[in-house]
């Protein structure tokens, strides 16, 4: 069973990138774009089963973008709009053309979860607990490992930097955040406590070249999961 997949169109960088790390620290893979034309390329490509949408975008409004995914693309599933405009034509004029909720910005991240949530229930889905890369599979509700459909022993914090990393695909993680997300805020840590767990995770996930994928080290910053 595959993730839950959320396409992202907000045309603010750090936005953007803040949506996709609070979807993926709740278990949902998530793209984003800042153009509609780069957006409906991705949609297309990648098929994702949720969108969000901004409503003011450089290049277009975010309703127009609405009604091509639906009409162009014949996306059927849930889409949320996550803007500032909070008149409330705005917000009938999107859900008659097809949304099916409306969040005014600033948005927060619990609220975010919940309405994605439950747009997904009522689209008659079901949350998965469950990571694909290759052939590493997590079960997380369980806290097993599996590569090659060999299971995996890990240690419950090798497990959880696993997760991290699988759920951060393409993202910059820095060591700093790691140890937060990893070992709990404030965790007074040599980072270098970082670099031995990752080289662990690598070296028992077999993540390499032979896989397709890598855990990239970047100089005085942190780490990426690249697909190669």
């Amino acid at each position: 069973m595959n993730q839950i997949s959320v396409g992202i169109l907000e045309d603010e960088l750090p936005q953007a990138e803040m949506l996709q790390r609070w979807l993926a620290e709740e278990g949902y893979k998530a793209f984003h774009s800042t153009t509609g034309e780069d957006f409906v390329r991705q949609v297309a490509q990648q098929s994702p089963d949720i969108l969000v949408l901004d409503w003011q975008l450089p290049d277009c409004e975010g309703i127009n973008i609405l009604s091509r995914v639906r009409d162009q693309l014949n996306f059927t599933g849930p889409v949320i709009f996550a803007t500032a405009k909070d008149s409330e034509d705005d917000i009938v004029a999107a859900l008659k053309l097809g949304a099916d909720d409306y969040l005014v910005k600033p948005l927060r991240k619990n609220e975010l979860s919940a309405r994605l949530d439950s747009i997904w229930r009522r689209a008659g889905g079901k949350k998965t607990q469950q990571l694909t890369l290759g052939p590493i599979e997590i079960a997380i509700d369980q806290h097993r490992v599996y590569v090659n459909g060999e299971e995996v022993n890990l240690t419950a914090t090798e497990f959880r930097l696993a997760v991290c990393v699988l759920q951060n695909e393409g993202n910059l993680l820095s060591r700093e955040f790691l140890l937060k997300e990893v070992w709990g805020v404030g965790a007074d840590l040599d980072t270098r406590t970082v670099d031995m767990h990752m080289s662990r995770v690598r070296r028992l996930l077999k993540i390499g070249p032979e896989m397709g994928y890598c855990i990239k080290t970047i100089y005085r910053h942190g780490y990426r999961l690249e697909k190669l």
